[in-house]
């Protein structure tokens, strides 16, 4: 079979999305835990019909990538109740579409645990079952028959299927098209680490105790940054493990991409290509671009797909602002691009295999000085990124038959936005690019429609941003004033050979 034959010739194809195993008339396929920990599909040739439809259902053969005609409209939300937001990862957004399904008398798909603290996927019906269905899972889930539990509901109600991007590609793949009484809900991945490492790890833990709750992102502490985020087991003798992720063995290799699935290097279903209605994710850096929504209880990032993602969305009781796409990414780049994993991640899996105490490699990878992977990495991440999100926004940019360059020395951010509002009203079917002063004298230029910044180090490096991106008229504010740089501007601005004309901004 062709999938066989994929995962051959490279393994990072497969993201284990169970999509065949669920597919499969016969149930001729397993899937089979590799020396990592990760599950691939096994297909036993005794049982085999070749009927083709495991090939003919996974998303990694049969994917296409999606063509940007629009960004998708980009929200921080809350859903304003103490009790959920505390106990929810973020802003409690899933919470809410998840009441939504449920008085309607729909079923609620998405990650949770067993009774040994296991990762795997399962439903809820009720409120007291959506408990075990919130917060984040850092490990892969293990999907079992929840592809055909979903099918079968669907012939009777509403239903919520929340997951990994490519699971969400693997159920649309599995149903072969997208029922109008199913909303998909992805969350913005980090990646997936191995699922027998997770268990290894939790049942060392919790060798001689009873575990009686696990939370990946605690907020004892609050939320608003990563080192706030908090691994919590709790025990019923009262004891327990609170500590930063980076302060933890599981969770510290977790971040530095050293344990997660090869897959997670090579995603395909990265944003544009999501099957999902909704995205779901952390709004990171929301004091630099809506500081009005920020809240230590959690605030969520939600990017709409489709009218049906909308049509819930407006739905929801939430506390909600529209943000321009690039500064919700910015501090989620992993919405638009795979991971980069650590340099170690071989050598480290290796060991693993090779060990029958997998706590104890974990714990030397966790001592290691990282300061050498970590600048090996961002600086990668940063590359791919910048790549990624150019790629994604240039046709969007073309579209545009016009394209202004507005001048202004406003360094106020409440001023800078009504500066934006006032031209969007002043200009229509143009992209604006501001060119505002930057600290330490040098220049940054926003691109209204996207959000994304482009810094300059002087005014050459501003003439070949022009260029390249089509800019055809300037707009000057009067009184113009860049500090010690004014008279370079100003006479950029008499050399640039573009029509230039002065405005004043009216309250």
């Amino acid at each position: 079979m062709k999938i066989e034959e994929m995962i051959a010739a490279k393994r990072a194809d497969c993201s284990g999305c169970e999509a065949c195993a669920n597919i499969c008339p016969k149930k001729a396929i397993t899937m089979t835990r590799d020396a990592e920990g990760f599950a691939y599909p096994k297909i036993d040739p005794e049982l085999c019909i070749r009927c083709g439809k495991c090939d003919a259902t996974c998303p990694a053969l049969n994917f296409k990538a999606k063509t940007v005609d629009a960004l998708p409209a980009t929200f921080t939300a809350i859903y304003d109740n103490d009790k959920v937001l505390r106990r929810s990862s973020s802003g409690g957004v899933f919470t809410a579409l998840s009441e939504i399904i449920l008085s309607e008398g729909g079923i609620v798909f998405g990650a949770g645990y067993d009774k040994n603290w296991h990762a795997v996927h399962t439903s809820a019906k009720n409120l007291d079952e959506l408990e075990n269905l919130r917060g984040s899972k850092y490990v892969q889930s293990k999907i079992g028959d929840v592809y055909r539990q979903v099918k079968s509901a669907l012939k009777s109600t509403k239903v919520l299927f929340t997951g990994t991007p490519c699971q969400c590609a693997a159920l649309k793949h599995f149903l072969g098209g997208d029922p109008e009484n199913l909303l998909t809900v992805e969350i913005v991945c980090h990646g997936v680490p191995s699922p027998k490492l997770w268990e290894s790890y939790i049942d060392a833990v919790g060798y001689a105790h009873e575990i009686t709750y696990v939370t990946f992102r605690s907020k004892r502490n609050g939320w608003g940054g990563r080192g706030l985020s908090f691994i919590d087991i709790n025990f019923s003798d009262k004891e327990r493990i609170l500590s930063a992720n980076s302060a933890n063995p599981y969770g510290k290799l977790f971040l530095r991409n050293v344990t997660l699935r090869p897959s997670c290097s090579s995603c395909k279903f990265r944003y544009p290509n999501t099957q999902s209605d909704l995205s779901l994710g952390d709004a990171w850096g929301i004091p630099d671009f809506a500081p009005e929504m920020f809240d230590t209880r959690g605030v969520s990032v939600v990017f709409i797909h489709t009218d049906k993602g909308r049509n819930f969305f407006e739905r929801m009781n939430l506390k909600t602002k529209p943000v321009r796409f690039a500064d919700a990414v910015r501090n989620n780049k992993l919405f638009i691009m795979p991971t980069v994993a650590d340099s170690r991640r071989k050598k480290f899996f290796a060991e693993l295999a090779k060990s029958d105490d997998w706590l104890a490699v974990l714990q030397k990878y966790f001592a290691q000085d990282e300061t050498e992977f970590r600048k090996e990495s961002g600086k990668k991440t940063g590359t791919i990124f910048s790549k990624n999100l150019q790629a994604i926004l240039e046709p969007i940019r073309q579209k545009f038959p016009k394209k202004f360059l507005v001048v202004s020395s406003t360094r106020d951010r409440a001023a800078q936005e009504s500066l934006v509002n006032f031209f969007k009203q002043k200009i229509k079917k143009s992209a604006l690019y501001f060119l505002l002063p930057k600290e330490g004298g040098k220049f940054i230029c926003r691109e209204d429609f996207s959000g994304a910044n482009f810094a300059f180090k002087d005014l050459d490096a501003l003439n070949d941003f022009v260029k390249r991106f089509g800019i055809t008229k300037v707009r000057v504010e009067k009184d113009l004033n860049f500090g010690d740089n004014t008279a370079a501007v100003t006479e950029w601005l008499k050399t640039c050979g573009l029509p230039t004309k002065l405005f004043v901004q009216k309250n």
